[in-house]
């Protein structure tokens, strides 16, 4: 497989931040009583499903990092992992802290013990608060990394199909009757999504065998299973809701059906450079910071409109300070470090 950089990758990233960023500034700020006005309902009706750029990260990640998985050691992917995740998500905690704290909003806060344990990204594992709520899914994403990791230190890789279908099993069994432990540990509500991202890759790569298409399709279906579950459980959405829920879901299997097949290919550019890159500490700054933020612009008599997108450009802004003056130096060092170069 080309090494060179997919920047349709880098597109779905930007799209999948921005439907997140909607979503929280645009929806759920208000329902949950931190953003003092709401939008008009022809609005609230379109973000009200940004939630679902959340999903299409998982997919991505699938994707992006089986890629990176390939012909390196474990100790080399848990560098890589390390140096891409923690600079910015280290300084994402400090200053999420100091803007909740100075702009006093208590329902923000929390523990100085939680926020030290944020700092290891295992604060799910000892039963803490998330600095920001948004990290929810950086635990997600780390018990994949860990499944990858336990594959390549046991050298096992190779058997990622038979892995998939394990898994998929085990999210399909757990869609018919939820099991929290299971669900906790082995991620089976999130598992179709990163199961469809390997599958993209490993059909793009010449795998166009019958299982790898099999499990592509039951990752599909299971994918829209818990869409379909996940949507008809929130008080806000009535049927016509549900549904087009799992309309919107269903462009996920079907925008990496066309990667597969190489029939979603974009030549790339600075912007699109710019926009993958920034898409990380964008997601890590936006929510809290977001929410403390529009609050004071709207208190000085700023247009609620207004409001949420001058706080995103400056978020925008902020995100790319950390990653050009912190996540890119210290992910050197890091990946230095734990690579043992």
């Amino acid at each position: 497989m080309a090494s060179s950089r997919y920047h349709q990758i880098d597109l779905l990233r930007s799209v999948a931040c921005v439907m997140v960023v909607a979503f929280h500034y645009l929806y759920r700020g208000h329902l949950g009583g931190w953003i003092p006005f709401d939008q008009p309902l022809a609005l609230q009706s379109v973000v009200k499903f940004g939630y679902l750029g959340v999903p299409l990260f998982f997919s991505i990640s699938g994707f992006v990092i089986f890629l990176s998985a390939q012909k390196a050691s474990a100790r080399a992917f848990v560098a890589s992992r390390a140096a891409r995740l923690y600079p910015a998500f280290w300084m994402a905690i400090i200053l999420t802290t100091l803007v909740v704290r100075l702009g006093g909003d208590a329902t923000l806060m929390v523990p100085w013990r939680d926020v030290l344990i944020n700092f290891t990204m295992l604060t799910h594992w000892f039963g803490a608060d998330y600095v920001d709520w948004a990290y929810w899914s950086l635990a997600v994403e780390l018990h994949f990394y860990i499944l990858i990791w336990l594959l390549l230190r046991f050298n096992a890789l190779q058997h990622i199909v038979v892995v998939m279908a394990v898994w998929l099993f085990i999210s399909l069994v757990n869609w018919i009757r939820p099991m929290y432990p299971v669900d906790f540990v082995l991620e089976a509500r999130w598992a179709p999504f990163f199961c469809l991202g390997i599958c993209s890759y490993l059909m793009r790569g010449g795998n166009r065998s019958v299982g790898v298409h099999a499990l592509f399709f039951m990752a599909s279906a299971l994918s829209l299973a818990y869409i379909y579950s996940q949507a008809a459980h929130m008080s806000e959405f009535d049927r016509m809701d549900v549904w087009v829920a799992v309309l919107i879901g269903s462009a996920v299997p079907l925008l990496f059906w066309l990667i597969s097949r190489q029939q979603f290919e974009l030549a790339g550019g600075s912007v699109l450079w710019w926009a993958g890159a920034l898409t990380y500490p964008v997601y890590l700054l936006h929510e809290y910071i977001g929410y403390v933020l529009i609050k004071q612009f709207y208190g000085m008599g700023i247009a609620p409109i207004l409001c949420s997108g001058l706080v995103f450009v400056l978020v925008l802004f902020l995100a790319y300070l950390v990653h050009v003056r912190v996540e890119r130096p210290l992910s050197a060092v890091i990946r230095r470090v734990v690579a043992g170069a």
